[in-house]
């Protein structure tokens, strides 16, 4: 019944968690702690922003915590019995965007190669056979012809540890024998998303526009309202760039992970028409109204002195020192075949990265001081999870016990089984319980609403003293009207 996603907190996984929830699945997230913010707290930040945006309330995943370098993830032993049990396909998006390492022992192979070693060995323990696997198009490494979704292994080599590392995973992925299908995605350069400019992470393209809002502004503009930048740039401005919106990739790896057809198979994804260098420097001269910069193709450059030009000298040697993890593709991309993406989700057109796209990015990235700026997240007053926990009884008082579902959807929520009885919860489990059982679909400010009203009046007409005590009499009270209401199968 439930999809396992590792990843969740990174920019595809949020955007993954969002659109999966919005079409109905669900979710059980593997999510790491930070050093601020346990992982329910990660992931209410993250569900929180969608809210926002979206206008409505999302159910939770269930979240179970956990560090995909660690053997089964880190899981303890109950959490792993609750994910063969419930568990029916994994989406493995966790990976780390660490271009270069000093060894095997370190990133980025710990976790792009060991983790994902991890994810095989859980999931073979946990009987998960339908695994879809998030690899990157750059596992093609160094290729001139069109870089085929049917291919891995052709000979080439690498311009970083990133991309030999993503290769040798999907290696592993491609060696499983004990699944029923093994599902591979390819995304090319992944940006931010084309229509509002969000994103969480600064790599790639941002790198170079924040070098831009950072360099430009300062300097002193002309009469006519141009600032002077000066950098010879060693590329003719023809060279491609694939990149691809992140709003994009999700909705593709959705219908493809909803299209039964396209079970076991590999899919490349990168633009129609990928962007070129020059569009991307002339845009980003017009948003800052700056000029000076002259493509120089591939010869090297005569080397400057401060003398000769100590404004140009400064410009180009901070492009160049921020630049340097990018060299390698500032010349070569590659070309991608995607003839199963096509096939299955090419009506989902890729949004052109145009100067209005590029406009939001730039426009984002000072709005968010690029990543600095602290999160909007609302303070959860009360988890439902902790409602449900502290309200269990131990006395059954020899009545029946009850199974029923609860999706408690919104800031605080969570997704849970209960057994329960008249007398009280008697127990509480992660996740919904099967289609057989009935399932209490509520609001999270609604629930916490109703029961404590209905406490407050309880305490004044009883004379209770004891808070805790009336709420969980409501709790149970609400609860067991809602089981004895609905038929079996049914969701309130």
């Amino acid at each position: 019944m439930y999809t396992l996603l590792t990843g969740a907190t990174g920019l595809v996984g949020r955007y993954l968690v969002r659109d999966l929830l919005l079409n109905g699945h669900e979710l059980a997230v593997v999510v790491r702690p930070s050093r601020k913010q346990a992982p329910r707290e990660r992931m209410e930040e993250i569900l929180q922003h969608w809210e926002r945006e979206l206008g409505r309330s999302l159910p939770r995943p269930v979240v179970l915590s956990g560090d995909i370098t660690e053997p089964d993830f880190g899981l303890s032993e109950s959490e792993i019995a609750w994910v063969s049990e419930n568990c029916g396909s994994i989406m493995h998006s966790a990976a780390i965007l660490e271009f270069y390492g000093k060894d095997r022992a370190g990133e980025p192979w710990r976790t792009n190669l060991n983790g994902t070693q991890n994810m095989i060995n859980l999931c073979r323990r946990t009987g998960i056979k339908d695994i879809h696997y998030v690899s990157t198009a750059y596992v093609a490494g160094y290729q001139t012809q069109p870089v085929l979704e049917s291919t891995l292994d052709v000979g080439q080599s690498f311009r970083n540890d990133y991309e030999e590392s993503k290769f040798c995973a999907e290696k592993l992925v491609r060696e499983i024998d004990f699944a029923d299908h093994v599902t591979v995605y390819r995304p090319a350069v992944i940006a931010g998303d084309s229509r509002t400019g969000y994103t969480n992470t600064y790599h790639g393209v941002y790198l170079y526009l924040r070098l831009m809002s950072v360099m430009i502004p300062p300097i002193p503009a002309d009469e006519n309202g141009y600032r002077h930048t000066p950098i010879r740039l060693r590329m003719t401005g023809e060279e491609r760039r694939n990149i691809i919106p992140v709003e994009w990739v999700s909705a593709v790896m959705c219908r493809l992970f909803e299209t039964p057809e396209a079970r076991g198979l590999t899919f490349n994804m990168a633009p129609d028409n990928p962007i070129k260098s020059k569009e991307m420097v002339q845009y980003c001269g017009d948003y800052f109204k700056s000029t000076g910069v002259e493509f120089h193709g591939y010869e090297e450059l005569p080397v400057l002195s401060k003398e000769e030009s100590e404004d140009q000298w400064m410009f180009e040697r901070l492009v160049m020192e921020n630049a340097e993890t990018y060299a390698p593709y500032e010349r070569t991309d590659n070309t991608f075949d995607m003839t199963n993406t096509k096939q299955f989700a090419g009506d989902i057109v890729c949004p052109q990265i145009d100067q209005t796209v590029v406009y939001r990015y730039i426009e984002y990235g000072n709005e968010d001081r690029w990543g600095k700026r602290k999160p909007e997240v609302d303070a959860v007053k009360a988890w439902a999870e902790d409602i449900f926990a502290n309200a269990t009884a131990d006395d059954t008082t020899g009545r029946p016990v009850h199974t029923v579902g609860v999706d408690v959807q919104g800031p605080g929520g969570c997704q849970a089984t209960l057994q329960l009885s008249v007398s009280g919860i008697h127990s509480v489990q992660k996740g919904l319980p099967d289609g057989e059982f009935p399932v209490l679909r509520v609001n999270a400010i609604d629930l916490e609403a109703a029961i404590r009203q209905e406490a407050e009046a309880d305490m004044l007409r009883k004379g209770w003293e004891n808070a805790d005590a009336a709420l969980t009499q409501e709790l149970t009270d609400l609860l067991v009207a809602a089981l004895v209401s609905e038929p079996v199968g049914s969701q309130v």
